[in-house]
């Protein structure tokens, strides 16, 4: 038996047709041909010790007042 190769606009065309619990086990079915594809997640701890390194620093966070005057210095380089 030859396989067929429709069209992308062919099987969305298709699969309308179907009922809803029949189009939803396809979706599920496609899902997981990208679980393979997919990288795996990188451990939560991981995360965090980079995020605590991130905010290592020897120097305080800047007041409302600094971020204020640096948003307006910035404003004034982008819109003159």
């Amino acid at each position: 038996m030859a396989a067929i190769d429709p069209s992308y606009e062919g099987i969305i065309d298709i699969v309308a047709t179907w009922p809803a619990h029949r189009r939803f086990s396809l979706v599920q079915a496609v899902l997981k041909t990208l679980e393979t594809e997919i990288p795996q997640e990188k451990s939560r701890s991981d995360t965090l010790s980079k995020a605590r390194g991130l905010l290592a620093v020897d120097q305080s966070a800047p007041t409302d007042r600094e971020v204020d005057e640096w948003l307006q210095e910035h404003r004034i380089e982008k819109y003159g």
